[in-house]
């Protein structure tokens, strides 16, 4: 049998060290993909909205074409919202905001659900897009006191010691001048 059990039991770990932050994503990522995905569930409920109107007869479209249509629209809306990383998949999220417009023609409530989207659309972009400029700014303004803050540090502290080093001195001789007055003082007193 062998002491030797360094094998069988796993590394010990060291609690000291902070686990690497993953990078923030930016903003209109986040934005653009929510509102694709949201986009595509609101797709499919138009889908079967449209479905049963057809139906009950309200409404003279093929089934196949309403389904055909529907899920083709869902499917691309959730893969657009994966290639949001891409430029082409921001045009593609562009150009998927057109379908659920346009199926106003069979359904009005499905093209004020669409210009809703839309809406979103075009907020997800500009706000993102905003939150990620502050985001930006922000880091290189920290970026430049973190580099500042090191020269600075350093600047202050040779500052610091210099000041300290007079002011005690002039301190000091603050202190020695007043004690030769006080001890005049009572020189003359006592004359």
């Amino acid at each position: 049998m062998s002491d030797d059990t360094s094998a069988d039991s796993p590394a010990p770990m060291d609690n000291n060290i902070a686990p690497a932050a993953r990078p923030q994503r930016p903003a209109t990522l986040v934005f653009t993909q929510a509102v694709l995905l949201l986009q595509a569930f609101a797709a499919l409920f138009a889908t079967l909205l449209i479905s049963g109107l057809a139906r009950a007869g309200d409404v003279d479209v093929p089934a196949g074409a309403i389904w055909g249509v529907g899920l083709g629209t869902v499917l691309l809306l959730g893969y657009a919202s994966g290639q949001q990383k891409k430029t082409w998949g921001r045009y593609l999220g562009w150009v998927l905001q057109l379908p659920m417009i346009a199926a106003g023609f069979v359904d009005t409530a499905v093209a004020i659900i669409g210009v809703m989207f839309l809406g979103l659309w075009i907020m997800g972009l500009r706000l993102g897009g905003r939150i990620d400029r502050e985001r930006a700014e922000r880091l290189a303004a920290e970026g430049a006191e973190g580099a500042e803050g090191a020269e600075g540090a350093e600047g202050a502290q040779g500052a610091a010691g210099a000041e300290g080093a007079a002011g005690a001195a002039g301190a000091a001789g603050a202190a020695g001048a007043a004690s030769e007055s006080q001890a005049a003082a009572r020189d003359g007193s006592e004359a």
